[in-house]
């Protein structure tokens, strides 16, 4: 069984974590789910599955907004 580490800004209740791990499983197939809470992601969640990262957080949307603003 695949294990996803799951890091978010604020910890899930039991609802929204259930909600996840269905909507989750959808994706990944039957899952271990590890969660963790790091604050400095201000919203959104990080998904890693063991080989890949998948990152939908404001921080990271934020930083990109900034790379493609100062690129030029």
């Amino acid at each position: 069984m695949k294990k996803l580490v799951v890091t978010t800004a604020i910890a899930f209740d039991e609802q929204e974590r259930v909600a996840f791990e269905e909507k989750a499983m959808k994706t990944f197939g039957e899952s271990d789910f590890e969660y963790h809470v790091d604050e400095e992601l201000i919203g959104g969640v990080i998904i890693f599955d063991g080989e890949r990262v998948y990152d939908g957080t404001v921080k990271s949307k934020i930083q990109r907004i900034s790379y493609l603003l100062k690129k030029d």
